[in-house]
C-alpha cells in the first residue's frame, strides 16, 4: 500500500512558482471583530501512507478530524506546548474517523505516525479566524477588515515572514512573497 518511496511534501511548488501549503493569517487578527467567515472543519485524512494535507490552520479549541483512508493500520501521535503528548490514538480500519480537541493555546501542533515515520504534518491554530493556507498552486484567499495589517506568511521550512497591507472596502490586494535559497531548511 505504502510503496517504495512518498513523495516529499514539505516544499510543494505550483505550476507558477508559487508556495504550497504556506500557512497565512493577520498578526493583529485577535484584536480585531471577529471574521464573519465561518472557518471549515479541519480535516486531516491518512491517504496512500501520507497525511493530506501536510499543513492545517484551525482555530484554537477546535475539533480536528482526522480520518484514515487506508486499508491498514496508522497511529496519530500529536504534540503540543513543549512537545509533550497530546493525543495518541490507533486507527486501524480503513474509513475509521476519529474526532479530538485542538489546544486551547494558539501555536503549532507537530503530527506524526509511529508505524510509518515520513508520515507527518503540522496544524497552526489560532485564537481568531483571520488565517488561510495556500493551496496546491500557492494561491491563497483571505478576507479581512479594512485596514492596515501586518500579514504573517509560516512555512515549516522557510523563516516566518511580515507584510505590510492596506485594504479598503471591496478590494483584492496580491501578496508576494520570496524566500532566498539559502533560507530553506
Amino acid at each position: 500500500m505504502c510503496g517504495e518511496e512518498t513523495e516529499e511534501r514539505t516544499l510543494v511548488v505550483g505550476s507558477e512558482g508559487a508556495l504550497a501549503h504556506t500557512v497565512v493569517s493577520l498578526r493583529d487578527g485577535h484584536a480585531l471583530p471577529a471574521s464573519t467567515r465561518a472557518a471549515p472543519e479541519p480535516v486531516l485524512d491518512q491517504k496512500q501512507c501520507v497525511y493530506d494535507p501536510p499543513v492545517l490552520a484551525a482555530r484554537t479549541g477546535s475539533t480536528l478530524v482526522i480520518r484514515n483512508s487506508d486499508p491498514l493500520v496508522h497511529n496519530v501521535r500529536a504534540a503540543s506546548g513543549t512537545n509533550r503528548a497530546f493525543f495518541n490514538v490507533a486507527m486501524p480500519l480503513e474509513g475509521m474517523t476519529v474526532k479530538r480537541q485542538l489546544p486551547a493555546e494558539p501555536g503549532e501542533v507537530p503530527i506524526h505516525c509511529d508505524i510509518h515515520p515520513w508520515m507527518r504534518a503540522r496544524v497552526r491554530t489560532f485564537n481568531h479566524g483571520y488565517f488561510a493556507t495556500s493551496g496546491a498552486d500557492g494561491r491563497f484567499q483571505l478576507e479581512v477588515p479594512e485596514g492596515t495589517h501586518t500579514l504573517v506568511l509560516w512555512h515549516e521550512r522557510l523563516p516566518e515572514q511580515a507584510r505590510t497591507v492596506t485594504v479598503r472596502a471591496g478590494e483584492r490586494v496580491q501578496v508576494d512573497a520570496e524566500w532566498p535559497v539559502a533560507d530553506l531548511k
